[in-house]
C-alpha cells in the first residue's frame, strides 16, 4: 500500500512574495542542518513547485555573488556557465523521481529536490566563502595538494548530504536505500565531481583592458631598430643537422597589452635552448615596449616570414617545428594581434593554415594559449600534427595579467610537465589535470584544454621523444 507522509508547507496555487520569501528562508534553514546531519524531516521542507523554481534562483544568484566577490566589478557575466549552471535541475529532479517510485512516498520528487537544491546552495556558500578567505589571505594552504583535498571534502560530504536527504525525506528498507545511493553517485554526485558548478560572473578577458604605457614603436630609436631585427634573427637559425630529427621553435607573445606572453615565450625558448637540444634552432616574436630593440614584432607577416624561412633551413621530412602563440582570444577563435601605435591584423584558423602550409613544413607541434582557442583543432589537424589548444572552442582560459609569468597552460605545459618528461603528449595529460586542480581551487569554469595528435605524428614523436630521453640521461648537464 503506497505510503503517505505528511508533506512539509504545500501550496498548489502561487504564493504571495512574503509566504514564498519565508519558504524559501526555511528550506535553506533545513538545508543547512541537513549538510550538518542534524536531525530535519519530511515537513521542514516546502513542497511546492514556486519554491523549487525560488530555491534554483537563490542557487544562481549564490554563484553570481561568489564570483563578484573573488573577481570585483571588473569582470563579465559567463553566459557560457549558465547551461551548466542549471544541468543540477533536471538532474536532481529525475533523482527524486526515482526515489519517490522506489519508496512508494508520493509527493517525494518535489520534497526531495527542493531538500537537495537547498542544502547544495548552503555548501556552495560555505566552500565559497572559505575559498573567498583563502583567496584573499585570511587562510592559507601550504601547497596545491591541500586544495585537492579541499575539494575531494566536499564532494565527499555532498554524498554524505545526498544520503541524508534521501533516509530523512523517504525512508526505506536497506536494499532501496542502497539503489538509491548508488543512484545519487550517478545522477548528483559524479556531474559535481566532473563539472562543478562556476561563478557567473568572472574576469573579463578581452582587449577593453589596456596598458597605458606609451607606444614603444613610435619612437624612432625603436622603429629603426625593428629594420634589422627580424632579419638578425633569422640569420641566427642554424642549419638542420642530417639524420638528426631537430626541434624547430618559434614563440610569438601576440600581444603588448601584457606583459605575461613576453615573460612565458622567453621562458619557453630558454627551456628548449637548455633542456631539449634546440640551441640555435628558437625564434622569438614578442609584442611588448620593453623589448621592441631586442625581438622582432609578432604579427601575422612576421610569422608568415619566419615560417618560410625555418623551412628552408629545415630539413622538412626529417625535423619538427614547435609552434606556440599565446594571446587574448575572442569567441569567434580570433587571436588579438596588439601593439599600439600599428594596426595589426587578427589571426585567425585559416590564415594560420596558409602560412603553415605554404611553409612546407610537414611535422608539427602547434600550441595555442588563449581563450576559445579549441576552435583551431579541426582547420589546423592532419596526420602530421599534434594541436594542443588552452581551452575547447566555446571556453576561456585563464592566467593572463602583467603580475603573472605564464597563463596556465604554458605553466602547465612546459615549465611543469617538458621539464620533467621528454613526451608531449604525457606532458599535455599531466598539464590537463594541473590546469583544473588551479581552476577548481579559484572557482573558474573548465578550460577543457583540447588535444589533437595525428597517427604519423604519433609515431614520429616517439622518435623525437627517445632521443631527448637518451639525452637527458647520459647528460651532466641539460643538452644545448
Amino acid at each position: 500500500m503506497e505510503r503517505l507522509d505528511p508533506p512539509g508547507p504545500d501550496s498548489s496555487a502561487p504564493q504571495p512574495p512574503s509566504a514564498l520569501i519565508r519558504a524559501v528562508g526555511r528550506d535553506l534553514l533545513a538545508g543547512l542542518q541537513l549538510i550538518l546531519l542534524r536531525g530535519v524531516r519530511r515537513g521542514d521542507f516546502s513542497a511546492s513547485s514556486d519554491a523549487f523554481a525560488a530555491q534554483i534562483v537563490v542557487n544562481l544568484a549564490v554563484l553570481f555573488v561568489l564570483g563578484f566577490l573573488s573577481v570585483g566589478s571588473e569582470g563579465q557575466f559567463n553566459y557560457d556557465e549558465l547551461p551548466r549552471s542549471l544541468m543540477f535541475v533536471p538532474l536532481t529532479l529525475a533523482f527524486g523521481l526515482l526515489v519517490e517510485r522506489g519508496s512508494g512516498a508520493r509527493g517525494t520528487m518535489l520534497v526531495l529536490s527542493i531538500a537537495l537544491v537547498a542544502a547544495g546552495t548552503v555548501l556552495t556558500v560555505v566552500l565559497g566563502l572559505l575559498g573567498l578567505l583563502l583567496q584573499y589571505q585570511y587562510l592559507f594552504l601550504p601547497s596545491q595538494a591541500h586544495w585537492d583535498v579541499l575539494f575531494y571534502c566536499g564532494i565527499a560530504w555532498w554524498y554524505i548530504t545526498v544520503v541524508t536527504a534521501v533516509c530523512r525525506v523517504a525512508p526505506s528498507d536497506l536494499r532501496r536505500n542502497l539503489v538509491h545511493a548508488i543512484a545519487g553517485v550517478v545522477l548528483l554526485v559524479a556531474p559535481a565531481w566532473w563539472y562543478p558548478q562556476s561563478p557567473l560572473w568572472i574576469p573579463e578577458y578581452d582587449q577593453k583592458s589596456r596598458d597605458s604605457r606609451p607606444a614603444a614603436l613610435a619612437e624612432e630609436q625603436s622603429f629603426y631598430a625593428q629594420h634589422d631585427v627580424l632579419r638578425q634573427a633569422l640569420d641566427a637559425l642554424d642549419q638542420e643537422r642530417p639524420g638528426i630529427a631537430d626541434l624547430y621553435v618559434l614563440a610569438a607573445g601576440l600581444d603588448a597589452g601584457e606583459d605575461v606572453f613576453m615573460k612565458e615565450v622567453l621562458s619557453i625558448v630558454e627551456l628548449f635552448r637548455k633542456e631539449l637540444d634546440a640551441e640555435g634552432r628558437t625564434l622569438a616574436l614578442i609584442n611588448n615596449p620593453k623589448t621592441v630593440e631586442q625581438y622582432p614584432v609578432a604579427s601575422l607577416t612576421s610569422l608568415a616570414a619566419v615560417l618560410q624561412h625555418m623551412g628552408t633551413v629545415m630539413n622538412v621530412e626529417e625535423d619538427v617545428l614547435v609552434l606556440y602563440l599565446s594571446s587574448h582570444g575572442s569567441n569567434k577563435h580570433q587571436l588579438s594581434v596588439e601593439f599600439k601605435p600599428l594596426r595589426l591584423a587578427t589571426i585567425d584558423p585559416p590564415a594560420l593554415k596558409r602560412a603553415l602550409d605554404e611553409s612546407g613544413i610537414k611535422w608539427k607541434i602547434v600550441v595555442v594559449s588563449a581563450c576559445y582557442s579549441g576552435g583551431f583543432v579541426d582547420p589546423l589537424k592532419d596526420q602530421h600534427a599534434m594541436i594542443i589548444t588552452a581551452s575547447s572552442a566555446n571556453r576561456q582560459s585563464f592566467g593572463c595579467g602583467n603580475e603573472s609569468d605564464s597563463t596556465y597552460l604554458a605553466r602547465a605545459l612546459f615549465d611543469e610537465g617538458l621539464r620533467k618528461t621528454r613526451s608531449f603528449e604525457a606532458a599535455f595529460q599531466a598539464a590537463r589535470d594541473s590546469i583544473a586542480r588551479r581552476e577548481r581551487a579559484r572557482g573558474f569554469p573548465p578550460s577543457e584544454p583540447q588535444l589533437f595528435v595525428g597517427a604519423a605524428m604519433r609515431e614520429k614523436l616517439g622518435q623525437v621523444e627517445r632521443r631527448l630521453q637518451a639525452l637527458a640521461r647520459y647528460s651532466p648537464e641539460p643538452a644545448r
